[in-house]
């Protein structure tokens, strides 16, 4: 009997999976438990073991394609037996259409104003009269958008068309002013890795919600003290460094349990607020930004936050983090400082309701009382869901953060 190997969920945000190398080709004896697949999902690499023993009958999808969770990828079976017709959805099948034919076709492109997508591998559904089949929010979204819907591969019901097909038809569009015939030299052209088209998702999904931010400045000279008093212990005993950023993310833990629907999802029409506060830190790699999580850091030491996000940090440098380490996550803190940023304006990580984002700590002139002094100052910017936070419990939640910040002894060394 035939046994069909589908796209694992490997973590609770994936939603689909990138093919990154078959371990084994058509033909190869396989054993269950045994790897078959290398693929890419939610921002890092894993492996998919064969669910059953036989021969690997047939491979359903090619190196790059990008597989929704549960659809068929390969075939196991005994020798001779036949094989199903069957297929998986591709969310990438507009990077194998064919470019227009003639130059003509390429000015028509260059011409139009409107952003399109190229033609799905896959039929469309069609309404009588040739009418696509789309939802009111899909159609609204495409006008706003200039996507052309019967350019667009609906994953809805009975191959509906829904507001979500017309985003990603969006972020996969080439601007519309580029063309074919366009005589601009090209310095190169790099396909998208899968580290970077997962982020670009995650980024237009979370473009659709309404954002508000909200910014302050805090006075850091304390931490600065606190910093220098630990990390003469923590050197010393444990041949450790504090960071900055560990101080914050303590802080940030321990300000969230009086702000519970900052650590937060929303589901359909329900706030889910959670007992954990796994505080997600985002890492700079040189594929792209990850996000481990620092579980339950409300109730860790500021000394074990450190030696937990130095290891995630190594990990996420080297691509070695188990999925773990990038799932569960409430809240995120990402921090520019180190790179001499002052301040930026965060965009939230879905499901998330809410991000910190923080520039470099630096010494300014401020006035204390009557006083002219030089302090170690830095600019902080939290950024809301606003569908279910407003501004005011943003410029308290940062309020609140910036006290705890400015008496840092307070904190759970």
């Amino acid at each position: 009997m035939v046994t069909t190997m589908i796209m694992q969920r490997m973590s609770v945000a994936m939603e689909y999976g990138v093919i990154l190398k078959w371990l084994k080709k058509e033909g190869d004896p396989v054993k269950a438990g045994e790897p078959v697949v290398e693929i890419f999902g939610e921002k890092n690499e894993f492996e998919l073991e064969a669910p059953a023993d036989g021969v690997l009958l047939k491979i359903l999808a090619d190196v790059n394609d990008e597989i929704p969770i549960s659809e068929p990828i390969a075939i196991i079976g005994e020798p001779g037996e036949e094989i199903p017709d069957i297929r998986p959805k591709k969310l990438n099948v507009q990077e194998t259409a064919e470019a227009p034919a003639s130059e003509e076709v390429a000015t028509e492109v260059k011409a139009s104003s409107a952003v399109t997508t190229r033609p799905s591998t896959e039929t469309q559904t069609m309404m009588p009269g040739g009418r696509v089949k789309a939802s009111p929010r899909a159609r609204k979204k495409a006008k706003e958008l200039g996507i052309d819907l019967t350019m667009v591969t609906g994953t809805g019901p009975e191959g509906r068309i829904v507001e979500r097909d017309v985003m990603a038809a969006a972020a996969s569009a080439p601007p519309s002013e580029i063309s074919l015939t366009d005589d601009r030299e090209i310095l190169a052209v790099e396909t998208l890795s899968p580290l970077r088209r997962t982020i670009a998702r995650r980024m237009t999904q979370s473009a659709q919600n309404p954002h508000i931010t909200m910014i302050t400045e805090i006075d850091m000279t304390e931490v600065v003290a606190l910093r220098e008093e630990i990390n003469e212990r923590t050197e010393r005993d444990l041949g450790l460094r504090v960071s900055f950023n560990d101080i914050i993310v303590k802080a940030v833990a321990d300000v969230l349990e009086r702000f519970p629907r900052f650590n937060a999802t929303l589901v359909g029409n329900q706030l889910k607020m959670f007992k954990d506060i796994n505080i997600g830190v985002a890492v700079a790699t040189d594929n792209g930004l990850v996000v481990p999580v620092v579980k339950s850091a409300n109730k860790k030491s500021i000394t074990q936050i450190a030696m937990e996000t130095k290891a995630l940090g190594k990990r996420a440098r080297e691509g070695t983090l188990a999925p773990e380490d990038l799932t569960g996550g409430t809240f995120t803190v990402s921090n520019l400082g180190p790179f001499e940023v002052d301040l930026f304006i965060p965009v939230i990580n879905p499901p998330e309701t809410a991000i910190l984002a923080l520039g470099q700590i630096k010494k300014k002139p401020v006035v204390v009382g009557n006083e002219i002094v030089i302090r170690h100052m830095m600019m902080a910017s939290c950024a809301v869901d606003h569908r279910v936070l407003d501004g005011a419990p943003a410029g308290q939640f940062l309020a609140v953060l910036k006290e705890t910040l400015e008496n840092p002894f307070f904190l759970k060394i």
